[in-house]
């Protein structure tokens, strides 16, 4: 597990961390005097983890439904068979997908939306796997829990993806949900996205202008990241930390894919707002090994931030930069 603490670096050349950690779901986030938390922090008032109770009681990080027949999206974001902007076609294969080294860059983030219940989702699965040798690319599989009712309960699925994704939707206008879905740093995606085409928006990505410079320096006592800006980022920015398993193989038994084993790279175990950057100053975060591992986040897991912009009524905007830990 991480531990992780951060300070607003008010002046880049003489910055001070906030105190001691508050630990929460095997990662730590700075606590002032005020035990405020990163928020307090960041944003000068108390604010706690997300996800906590009244009172203080800590919240799990993830509170899986006790009943297995999860409920579908909202009518307003109601799923969709025939798909929106992706289309795959229905093999296991894993389509080639051309190699590059850019071993320094700050890694395109690939998100792929997808489900063990939906038959179209193995050959973007595969597609996906195909990206995890390429250091400057950083694919996650987030499973949806809406086709659950179809016979097979998705055994990644959580909620709390199926509402990223409808977020995502509801900022881009659309008006339902559909898996397969890949989004390429928070904004692109195609309306036939096969290898070629997703490609193309990872290699648009590659070439875009940076908007946040991450530097980073390791010690014997963990990492020091700092974010600054490099130009007016036009609001506040979301600090993200995924945890995911590195592969996962699914034998399927019912549903759509019964008979299949299927393998998933990059499974999102769970995903944590861990601050709010109002990003007018440069941001320092060090982060060291706390904790053990348990249940919910095995030996292998795998650990990354997420730095994302928020876009009216804070809606998921582009990722503007991303950061393995390990």
């Amino acid at each position: 597990m991480l531990a992780l603490s951060a300070a607003l670096c008010r002046n880049p050349l003489a910055a001070a961390l906030c105190g001691l950690a508050l630990t929460f779901g095997g990662m730590a986030a700075a606590q002032g005097p005020e035990g405020g938390g990163i928020g307090a922090a960041l944003n000068g008032g108390p604010r706690g983890a997300e996800g906590s109770r009244p009172g203080g009681e800590a919240a799990p990080v993830i509170a899986a439904p006790s009943d297995p027949s999860r409920s579908a999206p909202s009518s307003a974001y109601a799923p969709s068979e025939t798909g929106g902007f992706n289309s795959f076609a229905a093999t296991d294969g894993s389509p080639p997908m051309e190699p590059f080294a850019f071993d320094d860059a700050v890694p395109v983030v690939v998100e792929l939306f997808t489900s063990q219940g939906c038959s179209s989702c193995p050959a973007a699965d595969a597609m996906l796997s195909g990206l995890s040798d390429q250091p400057d690319v950083l694919p996650l599989s987030f499973h949806v829990d809406y086709w659950d009712y179809l016979g097979w309960t998705d055994s990644f699925a959580r909620p709390e993806f199926t509402r990223r994704q409808e977020r995502y939707a509801q900022a881009a206008g659309e008006r339902s949900v559909y898996t397969p879905q890949m989004i390429v740093d928070g904004i692109d995606t195609a309306v036939t996205l096969g290898p070629a085409q997703l490609m193309g928006l990872i290699d648009a990505s590659r070439v875009a202008p940076a908007m946040v410079s991450v530097q980073r320096d390791t010690a014997a006592d963990g990492q020091s990241i700092e974010l600054m800006p490099l130009s007016d980022l036009g609001g506040r920015v979301d600090i993200l930390m995924v945890r995911y398993a590195p592969e996962r193989s699914v034998e399927v038994t019912a549903g759509e894919n019964r008979g299949k084993t299927i393998t998933y790279t990059n499974v999102v175990l769970s995903l944590d707002r861990l601050a709010e950057w109002d990003s007018m100053a440069p941001l320092r975060m060090k982060v060291s090994a706390a904790g053990a591992a348990d249940d919910r986040f095995p030996p292998d897991t795998r650990h990354a931030l997420l730095v994302q912009k928020q876009e009216r009524k804070g809606m998921p905007g582009p990722i503007l930069a991303a950061i393995r830990l390990d």
